[in-house]
């Protein structure tokens, strides 16, 4: 524990000694220089509590997912990004790859993720505290491998393989890999508005065993208190995932939907589906609109001052080919608030709807949290 937040500290020194080297360099010549360095990272302070649950889990105050990184610029052509996390009483891996642009194509080398799911648009860029649970269990993680991705203004299309290996433990054989596409399309474009329609496979192989996971969408709980969902499929030959998404801003509004299906084929047993959706909503009741990535295909924070009120009904039915994984469903209710482009506010309160096939039994109860972000 201390080795590690030894550790942790002094990267973060290295980190703010290297950036403030390549500022001053940046300011002293008039030619931009060769290499840069931008200081990232960011923090949660989250605190809730539980109402009306028969497990008791009360409530709680926390300092969630600790990040520092940089991002280094290479020639204008080259960006490389170092990050690691600290949270759970653990250091980890978050990006850390090497990319090289050209002519809208780039090529990315290292750990990322893939282009499929929620997760990939950063914690700190969610609309909620916490992504939907469907994305939670039926998503993916990071992964080492390349990816291969070049966007216009209408459309963008992305593509990459993977090793299934993981990389916090190393040294592992017969790691399996994974094969991954996402094609995106923006029929309708206009001054604040913009509709997004995207469509992402995979295909992993090299996995005999595969399980979901997931419960309440918050960061209070331990993984063995959230495990409302569990599902653990053996005898898998291979597997197949689908993402099925769409994105609507009209002036203040903002829609979003995602649909998501686990399929996996087996021997000497049926074949297994899990699936999942989710549909959000969200309206500026103070701001102008909505920011989107074109270049990435996912949404980014609204400005400075912006206050957004947002509402998500969630599903998740783990529940098949005899495999008792657990079914449940949920609604939060959120508010934002962006004090600058540091700092963020946010409150949700979420009613949980937990099926009798869950691990931990039927349960509804509700769950209210709130967080102070600061991310840079």
């Amino acid at each position: 524990m201390k080795i590690n937040l030894m550790r942790f500290s002094l990267l973060g020194l290295c980190v703010v000694l290297f950036s403030s080297t390549s500022f001053a360099q940046a300011e002293k010549g008039v030619k931009k220089p060769d290499l840069q360095w931008r200081l990232i990272g960011r923090v949660f302070f989250d605190g809730g509590f539980f109402m009306n649950d028969h497990l008791n889990l009360g409530s709680s105050f926390q300092v969630n997912d600790v990040r520092l990184g940089t991002v280094l610029t290479l020639f204008e052509d080259w960006e490389a990004k170092i990050e690691l996390g600290y949270a759970d009483k653990a250091i980890s891996f978050k990006d850390i790859y090497l990319s090289y642009a050209w002519k809208g194509h780039v090529f990315k080398l290292g750990h990322q993720y893939e282009p499929f799911g929620y997760a990939r648009i950063g914690s700190s860029n969610y609309r909620f505290m916490q992504h939907a649970t469907a994305d939670e269990a039926l998503g993916t993680s990071r992964k080492l491998g390349l990816t291969y991705s070049y966007d216009r203004d209408w459309w963008n299309v992305m593509a990459g393989v993977f090793s299934n290996g993981n990389v916090q433990s190393g040294g592992q054989l017969e790691q399996g890999y994974t094969l991954s596409a996402k094609v995106i399309a923006r029929p309708w474009m206009a001054e604040k508005k913009l509709l997004h329609i995207g469509v992402a496979p995979v295909f992993i192989d090299g996995k005999d065993e595969v399980s979901f996971g997931g419960g309440v969408p918050t960061m209070l709980l331990a993984d063995g208190d959230n495990a409302f969902l569990d599902a653990t499929v053996n005898n898998v030959i291979n597997q197949w995932k689908l993402d099925v998404e769409g994105i609507l801003l009209c002036n203040k509004w903002y829609f979003q939907g995602q649909y998501y299906l686990g399929h996996l084929n087996r021997h000497d047993a049926a074949n297994y589906n899990g699936q999942g959706g989710y549909v959000q909503a969200g309206y500026l009741l103070l701001g102008e609109k909505h920011n989107y990535d074109a270049a990435t295909g996912m949404m980014k924070n609204p400005a400075p001052g912006s206050l957004e009120l947002l509402v998500r009904y969630d599903a998740v039915n783990l529940n098949d080919a005899g495999i008792q994984g657990g079914r449940l469903s949920d609604v939060t209710v959120g508010l934002n608030y962006f004090v600058n482009k540091y700092i963020a506010a946010k409150i949700n309160y979420t009613r949980m709807m937990v099926a009798d096939a869950s691990p931990l039994g039927n349960n509804r109860f509700d769950v209210l949290q709130a967080r102070i972000q600061l991310s840079f």
